[in-house]
């Protein structure tokens, strides 16, 4: 049972490059938008830095209990010396209940690329973005934040991309290890489709059933990192929640860590939520 009417994936290299700059890539984070459940978001908590060190201390996920809006990032970790999900949070905790996914999209951007522009480094480095999502109106809706499409596609300041403006039969956005996880995905779908012939309602039931479904996927694509013995640069551990237009009705997010990695000396340069 396939209700999803639209997924954009993205990753931070494209397929044809070669295997040493696959293996950089990293981070999972997803974003589920639909009439019937609601808003989904789920991330895990790794930031890498460099090639071989990783923290489970980011903040992927956060959420607006004022104006019901909801945000994924990926990608790089640090602008202008500062933590982006840090940067993420201090904005979001300044939204009125007044604000939309359209207009706190938009003052994101600015935020972003004013950070980005006091940085100093080139923005194929900054490249990175954050899924928006809530309600215009009553019609549920997913945009994305972000510096550019998938290279080669060049990358610049942060723009607002409304990539769905009704989500009411199922949408998804998905970055990082998207390749993996999409495998998975496709596999778990045909997995919960038998299950409801044999009695099961998971996944298709209720708000809760969708914070577990991509719970449980973004944990097995880290499981598998480590089994393969590759770099975990998805961390098991997985920060999601759900909310509709009641407000939050599940949370399952986890405390940011309070590691610097963005401070001078501290490998600002090569910290990242996806390479």
């Amino acid at each position: 049972m396939t209700y999803w009417s639209g997924i954009i994936e993205t990753s931070a290299y494209v397929k044809r490059k070669t295997e040493r700059v696959r293996r950089l890539t990293m981070t999972l984070v997803v974003t589920e938008v639909s009439e019937k459940f609601g808003c989904v978001l789920a991330g895990d908590t790794a930031v890498t830095i460099g090639r071989t060190r990783v923290l489970l201390c980011a903040e992927k996920v956060q959420y607006s209990s004022e104006a019901n809006i909801g945000f994924s990032v990926w990608g790089n970790a640090c602008l202008a010396g500062r933590r982006v999900d840090e940067l993420i949070a201090s904005f979001v905790s300044q939204l009125k209940p007044t604000e939309t996914p359209r207009s706190a999209g938009k003052q994101l951007a600015l935020l972003l690329t004013c950070e980005g522009t006091n940085d100093g480094r080139g923005w194929d480095v900054l490249r990175g973005g954050v899924h928006i999502c809530g309600y215009e109106g009553f019609v549920p809706v997913l945009f994305h934040v972000h510096t550019g499409h998938t290279p080669p596609a060049p990358q610049g300041p942060f723009q607002l991309y409304e990539d769905f403006q009704d989500g009411r039969k199922g949408v998804q956005l998905r970055n990082g290890y998207f390749e993996t996880f999409g495998h998975l995905f496709d596999a778990m779908q045909q997995y919960a489709a038998r299950l409801q012939s044999s009695g099961y309602k998971w996944p298709f039931e209720t708000i809760e059933d969708r914070v577990s479904y991509y719970s449980i996927m973004i944990n097995t694509v880290a499981q598998t990192l480590m089994a393969a013995g590759r770099l975990p640069a998805v961390g098991p551990s997985v920060s999601a929640f759900a909310f509709n237009q009641n407000g939050i009705q599940v949370d399952k997010r986890l405390p940011r860590g309070s590691a610097d990695f963005c401070s001078k000396g501290s490998c600002e340069g090569m910290a990242s939520f996806c390479g």
